[in-house]
């Protein structure tokens, strides 16, 4: 799992990338994809990968699509291995 930490000036428009980026997020293998405002200007995505490998091979370059689609600057970043999900409810 892969968590990025987003700076933007404008909520709206970052929802409306969030939502653009999921094909090619999905493309790149991404098993799901999340997003939550953490303040007004701030935002962390969550994105379950099925393996290390395939989120390495795709993250820089989702990233760097993401930042220039809009007015957005990474703050912050974090992977791990999920533990705990019990989203299926």
């Amino acid at each position: 799992m892969t968590n990025t930490d987003w700076e933007f000036s404008d909520a709206e428009a970052m929802t409306k990338v969030a939502h653009d980026m999921w094909p090619a997020i999905a493309e790149a293998g991404a098993l799901s994809f999340r997003a939550a405002q953490t303040s007004a200007t701030s935002a962390r995505t969550y994105i379950l990968w099925p393996d290390a490998e395939t989120a390495y091979a795709a993250l820089d370059t989702l990233r760097e699509t993401a930042s220039k689609m809009t007015n957005t600057k990474i703050i912050g970043m974090a992977e791990g291995f999920l533990m705990v999900d019990y989203s299926d409810r």
